[in-house]
């Protein structure tokens, strides 16, 4: 290379340094060009250092990737149950809220009780609460829940009580539909395991003007059942050969029953 030619690079060279180290405004536009066509340059070089350096980057050990993912299915796993827990204890907390203040509300003077034993074979006749004749318990108290009439109590012993459920042939109840004159007996309809049975008020009017969906309310008369508890709603209405009877579907879940109240009635004599 000969002499003028190392000038003319020298020249050169101290133009560009002289153009990126020198802030005036002509400098500034030619870096701004300049950096413009390179960008693309730049960007390729980035992406590739950031290949290589993944590439060089240590493996992960599948030992301890099954063992951390492990650790996390565990955790997911607690999670899941502490939340069912919360769930559960809030329902719990909502119905016992419920029941107290169905039973501030309530005219009547209330013995709460827990349902303890159920049978298979005698779901819909009958079940077993866990208060007896020394909490002052009486045969035939009637047995009510939030929804409505449950049935009335049975034999006795000193902690426990049978409640004979609505759902039984044998629980009979003096009972009216709301908004007419009509009233009947109201009993119990056989059915099976697997199906809650329908009640049935029975020996009213052929002519009956009855809704489905009217109230059915118990009279009071008999003296076990106080007057305007409510038994169920109407589902239809059939008329026999000497009389009418009403389908009636309970107010109260018999499939679910876990609380109830026993209704603690005026009597003359002390027991």
């Amino acid at each position: 290379m000969n002499k003028l030619n190392i000038l003319a690079l020298g020249i050169f060279l101290a133009g560009v340094v002289s153009v990126f180290t020198l802030d005036t405004p002509v400098t500034r536009d030619i870096q701004g060009r300049v950096m413009a066509a390179l960008s693309p340059f730049i960007h390729s070089s980035a992406a590739i250092e950031s290949g290589v350096a993944e590439a060089a980057a240590p493996a992960l050990d599948p030992r301890q990737l099954k063992i951390e993912n492990e650790r996390l299915q565990i955790e997911v796993e607690r999670l899941r149950i502490v939340s069912q827990q919360f769930a559960q204890t809030q329902e719990e907390n909502n119905k016992l809220r419920e029941l107290i203040e169905f039973k501030q509300a309530s005219p009547f003077k209330l013995a709460g009780a827990r349902v303890v034993k159920r049978v298979s074979s005698t779901w819909w006749n009958s079940m077993i609460i866990d208060k007896g004749s020394l909490d002052g318990l009486a045969t035939d108290s009637p047995v009510i829940s939030a929804s409505g009439l449950v049935g009335k109590t049975g034999k006795l012993a000193p902690r426990m009580a049978e409640v004979i459920l609505l759902t039984d042939e044998m629980c009979r109840v003096s009972a009216k539909v709301e908004g007419t004159l009509e009233q009947g007996i109201l009993a119990g309809e056989r059915g099976g395991l697997d199906m809650r049975p329908d009640l049935r008020l029975q020996f009213l009017g052929k002519g009956a003007q009855i809704n489905p969906g009217a109230n059915v309310i118990s009279t009071g008369e008999g003296g076990v059942f106080p007057p305007g508890l409510l038994i169920g709603r109407v589902k239809r209405f059939e008329i026999k050969d000497l009389y009418g009877v009403a389908v009636v579907e309970p107010a109260a879940d018999f499939a679910t029953l876990e609380h109830v109240f026993v209704v603690e009635m005026q009597s003359d004599t002390e027991p």
